[in-house]
């Protein structure tokens, strides 16, 4: 029983140590699109002048605060499902249900991870440039690594649900109830 404790604190360690790094790196690229739009439309409308990479850049930070606000938000639970059938189940076969989805969503994320790495490398090869000296490639490996760090929130979240099927007092982040 000790031993599940601290593996379990462990996984949870690890997922929380996870979600700090990701917040911060969601709020510095949100504060930073936020500033150089700002900047942009003051440049455009009172000097006439802009900064020439600023509407590129706003939308490839688009794609990175989507894929970190997914990743946090299947840390959370608060990806999309459907909970009507799991209100109506014990805790134990509701755990036992998000093993099994959460295991069919991780090797998903990871077949994509795969795809998109692919198509990363692909654009490595290229050596394409999209602004300041930035490589396209270098942008768009939020993909496979926002894959494959949901793959791993899935995995994570399987842990700890099959530590909770056998230690119902262990709490888990997103479960029904209000318990983080």
């Amino acid at each position: 029983m000790n031993r599940g404790i601290s593996m379990t604190k462990f996984f949870q360690f690890i997922d929380c140590a996870f979600a700090r790094i990701v917040e911060s790196i969601l709020v510095v690229v949100l504060l930073s699109t936020v500033g150089v739009t700002f900047l942009q439309v003051i440049l455009r409308n009172f000097f006439n002048t802009g900064i020439t990479w600023a509407e590129l850049g706003g939308r490839n930070a688009v794609l990175w605060i989507a894929f970190l606000g997914a990743m946090l938000a299947t840390r959370a639970r608060q990806h999309l499902s459907i909970d009507l059938v799991t209100k109506l189940l014990s805790r134990k076969s509701r755990n036992s249900l998000r093993v099994a989805l959460d295991a069919f969503a991780a090797v998903i994320c990871l077949f994509l991870a795969k795809a998109s790495l692919t198509f990363v490398l692909e654009e490595r090869l290229m050596d394409t440039e999209l602004f300041l000296g930035v490589k396209t490639w270098m942008v768009q490996s939020i993909i496979p690594f926002g894959f494959s760090m949901m793959s791993l929130e899935y995995f994570i979240g399987i842990v700890l649900d099959i530590l909770r099927i056998f230690n119902p007092s262990i709490s888990r982040r997103g479960d029904s109830g209000g318990q983080k």
